[in-house]
């Protein structure tokens, strides 16, 4: 017996430190990444004339998030080969994330056409984005984005986001801010419920209520990203919606079962019939606000008042709609998160990321579920994160969730991000997208 208790303490000293390596250190695929750097920090010593060499440099800066180095790196490529197609690729990247689109298409589109493979994913995302659909139906099969192209052609012959009606500012409020936004608005002349998340795209409309309120459906299903995984969705079309007399046509949609996650944000309530995504709110000025607890909209070029203790966060949009901040968990190093205010809580991430910042959930909050993890088949566990900081905002112990945000989806973009911030962060505040100056504009408590 105490030879076995002897063996039992060997074996746990040696799986022991191999269990505590994962915690405070960044995920493998983030420690790989950061290995890929230094061998070509290595690699680059004394050859710093040679492209190629420097774009293997300048890609891993990218990847890790180090967009002035990468800038420095890739300016020396292209000062002694014009022609680099990484060197175009990754600075046509970086003007897709600033939404200098024509710059984007322009760097881009010669990287692609010089074999870049990896400039295509950018480049679709920018003709999205531009509104150039037909080049971008053309373009989906190259991306295995097949699925939208009845979309894609549709939009084509019918611009979508039309206003046709409405003054020029309305206030929308909510009936209810927790876990998730939701106000009423009329979906195809039926007043529905529907949440708001700046974490999806487009619409999305749960099945039954696409059916009572007579959506259009296109044929052919493509990806959604809503709650940190993409989802298969049916195209559709929702052909008029209106919020507070603002009147808005021709809304690209995809639609899903949102039974279950509705029980979960809405209990013992009105079904909620879908999601408004940051699709529409870029075609306004949107402030969510969450003192008031209303949704303002504004059209396009009308003003908006800030006093002039606002506080601006800037932020970034990654691939076709990703709104994206930088900011810290519990002081650790400096991270991208998608803002996704249809998420309960203050910040999402993967159990692997808060790991390395220090955060777990306890045995509690291990049997409790999130409601964006209904959809996606896994539990997500409660946590308190000490600290989240994003530009000249800090808040001190933000409830959130851990394992959000899909593996994949760290690396989506060719860069790391690591989490979702919701609305939570900003309780108490309004916040104004201000698209023109690529800011979040904090009014509130502070």
């Amino acid at each position: 017996m105490r030879r076995l208790r002897s063996a039992a303490a060997i074996a746990l000293l040696l799986v022991a430190p191999a269990a505590f390596a994962d915690w405070l250190e960044p995920d493998a695929s983030y420690r790989d990444a950061q290995l890929l750097l230094r061998q070509a920090l290595r690699d680059t010593l004394g050859h710093g004339g040679e492209p190629a060499r420097l774009d293997t440099l300048g890609v891993a800066q990218l990847r890790l998030g180090r967009f002035d180095d990468a800038r420095t790196v890739f300016g020396r490529v292209l000062a002694a080969d014009p022609r680099d197609a990484a060197a175009a690729a990754a600075f046509g990247k970086l003007a897709l994330f600033g939404d200098r689109l024509g710059e984007a298409d322009s760097l881009l589109s010669a990287a692609a056409a010089a074999g870049e493979a990896g400039a295509l994913p950018d480049l679709y995302a920018t003709r999205l984005r531009r509104g150039e659909w037909a080049r971008a139906a053309e373009m989906a099969p190259q991306v295995n984005d097949q699925g939208r192209v009845p979309m894609l052609e549709w939009l084509a012959e019918h611009p979508p986001y039309r206003i046709t009606a409405g003054p020029d500012e309305v206030k929308v409020p909510w009936s209810k801010g927790y876990p998730v936004p939701l106000m009423r608005v009329k979906l195809n002349g039926h007043s529905v419920l529907m949440a708001l998340d700046t974490g999806t795209r487009d619409l999305l409309i749960d099945q039954s209520a696409a059916r009572v309120c007579q959506i259009h459906m296109l044929s052919l299903k493509s990806l959604a990203f809503w709650g940190g995984s993409r989802l298969p969705a049916q195209n559709a079309i929702v052909q008029r919606l209106e919020l507070g007399g603002l009147r808005i046509e021709d809304l690209p949609a995809g639609v899903i079962g949102l039974r279950k996650w509705s029980l979960q944000v809405n209990p013992q309530d009105e079904p909620v019939a879908g999601i408004i995504g940051l699709g529409l709110l870029r075609a306004l000025t949107p402030t969510i606000d969450y003192q008031a607890q209303a949704l303002e909209l504004r059209r396009p070029g009308a003003s908006y008042p800030a006093g002039p203790d606002a506080r601006r966060v800037p932020f970034e949009i990654w691939g076709e709609s990703e709104l994206t901040v930088w900011g810290t968990l519990n002081g650790g190093r400096r991270m991208a998160m998608v803002v996704a205010t249809g998420i309960g809580g203050g910040v999402a991430a993967p159990t692997e990321v808060l790991a390395e910042v220090g955060v777990k959930p306890g045995k509690l909050s291990r049997a409790l579920r999130g409601a964006g993890s209904m959809l996606q088949g896994r539990s997500w566990a409660g946590v308190t994160v000490p600290n989240v900081a994003v530009g000249p905002l800090l808040r001190d112990k933000v409830a959130g969730w851990s394992g959000a945000l899909d593996p994949v989806e760290l690396w989506r973009h060719g860069v790391r991000r690591d989490a979702m911030l919701s609305h939570d962060f900003f309780r108490g505040e309004r916040v104004t997208i201000d698209w023109d100056r690529h800011e979040l504009v904090v009014e509130g408590k502070d």
